[in-house]
């Protein structure tokens, strides 16, 4: 199988080369007309060349442009929800596959470019579909890296605001990218920011450091000595675990509240977390609005 060519190709180049007894017994089919070695690994950023070769632009000669995730990803972004689909930018007649997410939409030329080897939409476009397309937290956790990865990009986008302002969906992108903020370093960060944003539980800062540097705590009132520490699956190795105890404990000793919060909080317990910080809160004196 080795001397065989690796995908995702089309079918007319790889039987240009095979027949089509090796196509079956070497390849397997992904999209329409698009076929991967059966020994490779299809992952995400696979499977969206691969839809972008079964949806051919105008020029059938060049690959359809992606977009959303499939855009985020190549532009390096670190996160997409467990469901997200590989996007791709079809004709207005193009036909729907399963497997895939396909936008009917018209582009600018300055709205796409190549990068590597896929034609992709630009990271201002980008930015503005996922805010578009996608609910507020997935979005805005995008977002966050996005920023992270490429400062400009809020400017960017500012800048060819104007000619979506009459676009569906334009309002969620805008929502979405006034809430970004790229000091949040992991999605369940930032999902526990917004958690604090929605509940009015204002004046905290991210990523604050303490004991002159010694460690960062991931939302912190610092007036206040109380902080949030997101709890997240790389802490749970034994030493981890013990390390976190230690700084949890010497914050303590010099006088801070630290109120911790898991995926599991988040998800099933928001209710208990967000009483339980603003009852800390409170008692140290802070005010609501």
């Amino acid at each position: 199988m080795g001397d065989f060519p690796t995908g995702p190709l089309r079918v007319e180049m790889l039987l240009a080369i095979m027949s089509r007894y090796q196509l079956r017994e070497n390849y397997r089919l992904l999209f329409r007309g698009v076929w991967v070695r059966k020994d490779q690994t299809v992952d995400f950023t696979m499977s969206s060349y691969a839809a972008a070769l079964a949806y051919p632009g105008s020029d059938v000669n060049l690959p359809g442009i992606l977009c959303g995730w499939s855009a985020a990803d190549l532009w390096g972004n670190a996160y997409r929800p467990a469901d997200a689909l590989p996007e791709v930018i079809v004709p207005i007649d193009g036909r729907r596959f399963r497997g895939l997410t396909v936008r009917r939409v018209q582009l600018e030329a300055d709205e796409y470019t190549v990068l590597g080897d896929s034609l992709v939409t630009t990271l201002p476009r980008t930015a503005i579909d996922l805010g578009r397309f996608n609910s507020r937290d997935d979005a805005v956790s995008a977002l966050d890296s996005m920023i992270r990865a490429h400062p400009s990009l809020v400017d960017d986008v500012e800048r060819v605001l104007k000619r979506w302002e009459r676009h569906w969906g334009i309002g969620k992108a805008i929502t979405a990218l006034k809430l970004a903020d790229p000091l949040s370093e992991s999605p369940w960060e930032t999902r526990v920011r917004l958690i604090l944003v929605d509940e009015d539980l204002h004046g905290f800062v991210l990523q604050h450091e303490v004991m002159c540097g010694r460690y960062r705590l991931d939302a912190a009132w610092p007036h206040l000595k109380v902080a949030v520490e997101y709890d997240g699956e790389h802490h749970r190795s034994a030493d981890q675990h013990a390390r976190d105890l230690e700084r949890w404990n010497r914050l303590r000793a010099e006088g801070w509240v630290v109120v911790t919060v898991t995926a599991s909080n988040i998800r099933r317990g928001r209710d208990e977390f967000v009483a339980q910080l603003r009852r800390e809160l409170l008692l140290r004196g802070w005010l609501p609005r």
